[in-house]
């Protein structure tokens, strides 16, 4: 609780490229000053074209999440998210703000349901739940953007608090680049139309391997070759006729 949460800019080698750290909780709360309203103001002050945003953070408040990733995303310069140690909750929705989403292999993500505290009678906590749906289409949202999946698959991912490695936040999207060139290692069988569904401990890991098959066979397919257009061909030929 004591710890000083590190938001600030740092400038770069190069002209224009700045760091923004964002360490600790999301949100004005728990001494933190990680909320939108902090980051607006170092946003604005800054002349920036490029800003690598470095995440280390169990999350917080889901519209302070959703209020910096926007601000995030209408900012003029290019947004590359280093996530340092975790994004969880609040600050995964930061993370996928970003234009590229940097995660090394011993850092993770983590996706859930909007939660929080109520006190009172019935009607107060059917009024609440509603509330809460209502935040969680909104942070759906913010996923959709980037899960290459269907909107069921998320949401059974969303209901079942996800915790991503570095390959499966790549695989679903929600990330691009795993840390230090490390690869993704292809999984095994996976063209297989007849595979046992019990091989997959849980919902994640059968998702994991049917969208990093999708990626490692579109990077394996070579580039479409064009075609030779058929009105220089027979340009080509009308002139030598015309000779």
């Amino acid at each position: 609780m004591n710890k000083k949460n590190d938001v600030r800019f740092e400038a770069g080698e190069k002209d224009k490229e700045y760091s923004l750290y964002i360490y600790g909780p999301i949100g004005g709360f728990f001494f933190s000053d990680n909320s939108a309203q902090s980051i607006r103001r170092k946003l604005q002050s800054v002349d920036a074209e490029k800003i690598h945003v470095h995440i280390n953070s169990p999350g917080g408040s889901a519209f302070d999440g959703v209020a910096i990733g926007n601000i995030l995303k209408n900012h003029k310069a290019e947004i590359i998210v280093h996530v340092d140690g975790m994004a969880a909750s609040a600050a995964s929705v930061i993370a996928v703000a970003g234009d590229k989403v940097i995660m090394p292999e011993n850092t993770m993500m983590m996706i859930h349901r909007a939660s929080t505290f109520e006190y009172g009678n019935a009607a107060v906590f059917d009024k609440t739940a509603s509330d809460l749906r209502k935040i969680d289409a909104s942070l759906a949202a913010s996923y959709k953007k980037r899960f290459v999946g269907e909107q069921s698959e998320l949401e059974q991912l969303l209901d079942e608090e996800t915790f991503l490695t570095a390959e499966e936040a790549v695989a679903f999207g929600l990330a691009d680049i795993v840390g230090e060139e490390i690869e993704i290692q292809e999984l095994e069988d996976l063209g297989d139309e007849e595979e046992d569904e019990e091989e997959f401990e849980n919902l994640k890991d059968k998702l994991v391997a049917k969208y990093s098959a999708k990626k490692n066979k579109q990077k394996n397919e070579p580039p479409e070759q064009k075609p030779t257009p058929a009105n220089k061909q027979n340009m080509s030929k009308l002139f030598l006729n015309l000779k």
